[in-house]
This record gives C-alpha cells, structure tokens and sequence, in this order.
C-alpha cells in the first residue's frame, strides 16, 4: 500500500530527511525535529492518512510543550508521534512494510538516532499505543506481531494459546502457516516447561516468549529469525509478550461480557418477537375479518341508498376498505420486520435498504441510506442492535419531526461501527424531549441508548429547536481469539 512513501523508492526517504534533518537546514529555517519529520511524512502521505498524521502531530506537539518547548522535548516528542504514525496507520489498516521503514528512517535520520535504536524505540512505543487498545483483541495483537516482522526483526511470528484439551493453537499468524509443526512444538514446550528460555530454541532458529496473566502462562510468541538478523530478537519478544498480555486480558473480559450480553439480547429479541406473533394473530386477523364485514356492509346498504347518494355511499366504503387494507399492510409489514431471524439471515444492507423503501413509502420521507465497510463482519447481537435503533430512529422521524427528508449512514471501521440517523425535521431540546419522554412512557429512543451500553457501545442525539436531528449509535468490534489471523503477511 506504501501511504507514505508516494512514489519515492524505498532508498529515497532516508537521503532525502539526511538533508532535512541537517543543523544547517533547522538554523535556516528555526524548524524542530517534530516539524521536520511531521512534514516529511506528509509530504508524500496518501488523502487519505494525512488526517491520522495531524491527529499524531497534534499530540506530540502538546508534549513537547508540556516539556519545556526544547530540543529535548521535542525529540521526545518526535519519537512519540513516530510511533503514534504507525499505530494509526495500522488500526485503519493502512500500514504496510515500506510505511513503517519510511517512518523509521526518517525518525533515525531526525533525531540523530542509530538504526537499531530507533527501530526498538518505535516498536516499544507502537505496540503499547492507546489506539490499539480500541481495535478489537485479535487485530491488535496481529498489529503487534506484524510490526516484527515489518522491521526485519523476525522472519515469520506467530501467537500460541491453549485449547481446552492441553494443547495449543495458533491465535495469529503473520508470514507462517497456522499449522506449521514446528512453531506449534515451540509453543508446546515453552508454555508447558517452567522458565521463559529453552535451550533448543537457538538450534531450530526460533525464540519463544511467554505471556502472562496474573503469573500463570496463557500463550506463547514465537518467532523464526533469520541466521544474519541483525537485532537482539530475545529483547523485541519479551515487549511483544508484555504488549499482548493486556490485550488478551480485555479479550478475557469481553469474552465473559458477550455471555450476559447474549443471555440479555436473546430475552429482549424474544419479546419482540412475541410481540410480532401477537400482531399477526391478533390484529392482522381482526382487521381481516373487519374488512370482511365492511364488504358485507357495503352490499347490504347498496340497494337501501337513494340513486342520487349511491355513488358518494360506494366512494366511502371504498375509502374505508382502502384504509383497513393499508393498515394490515402495515402491520404485517411490522410484524414481519420484528423478526430477529430475518435480521440476522440476509445482508443487513439489504434489511436496511429494504427497511428504508418501507418506510419511505407509508410516510412519504424522502429516504436515503449509505453502507461503507462490510456489516457482515459484525455479530448477530451487533447487526440486531444496530437494526433496531434505525428501526425505532425512523419511527421517533415519522411521529414526530415533520422531517420531508431522512438520510441513514453506516460506517464500518477496523474498530468501531457507527450508525447514524439525520433528519430535516423541526427538531427539539434534547434534555427536555428525553425527560417528558421517560415520564411518559415513551422509551424508544432511552430503548436504543440501552441496546447500545449492553454491547458496550454509545447513544447521543444532538439537535434543537428548527433542526436538523441527528441521532448516532456506535458499537465497538470485537473478533474472539478463536481462530487464527486471516493475514499471512
């Protein structure tokens, strides 16, 4: 993908930051080494990735501030935003092995740094960076493995756990196959012998890391280095295996959360459907067998009416026959929509695209809807959640805005899923609605804000008097180590 080498070689960064980076040059022009480097990197940076090198620029210059605004802090500062480049890029899957030995050369060249240097310090700062905490457990440690591997410290790398039968798996793997006998014997002796060196690593070219939770060992980093590797792999694996120990403890408590999560979805999820049931049976079959009755009715009044009012009597009936026939459309129409299996069975693109030309049609709404990324990826409890708060968002849109037009986005992210929900309606003081709506009864919207805690995610409605409203809903993604990365690097 190379988003920051532009159409350079892989050669050119390094003799073109050497001039850069020069005293001469930072006298001229009174630049830091933060500066420099930032504008390097842009300079060539893809659309795309030159908001991510803002948001990392923004921070390191707050550190360097906060430092004393000296060459000191600001070198400091020019590590940091280094490793706040690559960690970026990589949580929006922008990174790949030129990036990364753009970055480094250019933080060495800066900072007056030797190679191997600065190649730990990046990768000790990248792999403890907030932004991977938020992705979901398995994608940050897949990041943290590959940045091994994308600085020529380790040939191929792969993470190792324990199945319930004794032996291990492979939870990730870059640049080796899932099944390769010999790491996987690495990873067996190493997490089933006291002590985090073995002898035999050296002779099979492998080094194996333990990672622990609460003192016990729950996996293995194992790494295949090449006879002329040219860093210290032992000290590199025992950052990755301290990096991925708190990554593996959010999975742990995800993992025990999506249980009660299920367990209180399903309950809701079964509500709902009951509720579907007791549409369908019960009004759906009265409102058939009134629009029966109306017929009858019709006939049986026909010959009774005077010529002169026969034609307006007729018109009536069919008007309330046309009336009942709309209403049983409608709540099949809902019955059928608070179907959980529906939701989860077909493409939630196609259940949302589908939900919006319903709805369009019964309110007269223009209605539009944008799908980026792939919702398929999301779980079964996610896709309902996410359904359900479009579903009851466009319903609050049709009672009560007055909105002629309505547009839905949503964005699927590496670590999040956002929905949101925009209309051009009248709107309302949020505080205010939400407060008479809750003493009233009317829990809709507090309803979607409470599917979205349960999943861990985020409810906010912004908007006021004279509009527009936007309501957004945002889960994060979460992928359980249960099968190994889809990445072979």
């Amino acid at each position: 993908m190379a988003s920051l080498a532009g159409s350079r070689s892989r050669s050119d960064p390094i003799v073109v930051l050497s001039r850069l980076g020069s005293a001469a040059h930072a006298r001229r022009f009174e630049t830091t080494a933060l500066e420099r480097l930032h504008a390097f990197l842009a300079s060539n940076a893809s659309e795309r990735c030159i908001p991510l090198l803002d948001v990392a620029y923004a921070r390191a210059a707050r550190i360097a501030d906060a430092g004393g605004d000296n060459s000191a802090s600001h070198t400091m500062a020019a590590q940091i935003y280094s490793a706040d480049v690559i960690a970026l890029l990589s949580a929006e899957g922008e990174l790949d092995a030129a990036d990364t030995q753009i970055t480094l050369g250019a933080l060495a060249e800066t900072c007056t740094l030797p190679l191997a240097a600065a190649s730990l310090d990046l990768f000790l700062r990248a792999t403890s960076s907030p932004a991977l905490l938020e992705l979901p457990p398995l994608a940050a440690a897949e990041i943290q493995l590959r940045l091994l591997v994308y600085l020529d410290v380790a040939a191929d790398v792969s993470l190792w756990g324990h199945t319930p039968g004794g032996d291990v798996k492979c939870l990730v793997a870059v640049g080796i196959d899932p099944g390769d006998r010999n790491a996987r014997g690495e990873a067996r002796r190493a997490m089933m012998v006291t002590g985090r060196r073995l002898a035999s690593v050296h002779r099979s070219h492998f080094e194996t890391a333990i990672v622990y939770r609460l003192g016990a060992p729950v996996a293995a980093v194992v790494a295949r280095f090449s006879p002329d590797h040219r860093h210290d792999l032992r000290a590199y694996l025992d950052a990755a295996a301290s990096s991925i120990s708190p990554v593996l403890d959010r999975n742990a408590l995800l993992e025990r959360n999506s249980a009660a999560e299920r367990a209180l979805l399903t309950t809701t999820e079964a509500r709902i459907m009951r509720i579907g049931f007791d549409l369908h049976d019960g009004p759906t079959q009265d409102l058939l067998v009134l629009g029966s009755e109306l017929r009858q009715l019709s006939e049986a009044v026909d010959p009774l009416v005077l010529d002169s009012h026969r034609e307006l009597v007729r018109g009536r009936f069919d008007d309330l026959l046309a009336m009942v026939g709309d209403l049983d459309r409608q709540l099949r129409e809902t019955a059928h929509s608070l179907e959980s299996r529906s939701i989860v069975s077909r493409p939630l693109a196609e259940v949302l695209h589908r939900e919006m030309e319903a709805f369009s049609e019964r309110t007269n709404i223009a209605g539009s809807i944008t799908v980026q990324g792939d919702p398929e990826m999301l779980s079964g409890q996610q896709r309902i959640a996410l359904f359900r708060g479009i579903q009851e968002s466009l319903s609050n849109v049709r009672e009560h805005s007055g909105a002629t037009a309505v547009e839905v986005k949503l964005q699927v992210r590496r670590s999040s899923v956002e929905a949101r929900v925009k209309d051009d309606g009248h709107g309302f003081e949020v505080n205010r609605a939400l407060g008479l709506a809750a003493q009233r009864g009317r829990l809709g919207i507090v309803g979607i804000g409470e599917r979205m805690r349960m999943l861990g995610g985020a409810f906010e409605v912004d908007s006021q008097p004279g509009g527009p409203t936007t309501l957004r809903m945002s889960l994060p993604r979460w992928e359980p180590f249960n099968s190994p990365s889809g990445g072979q690097g």
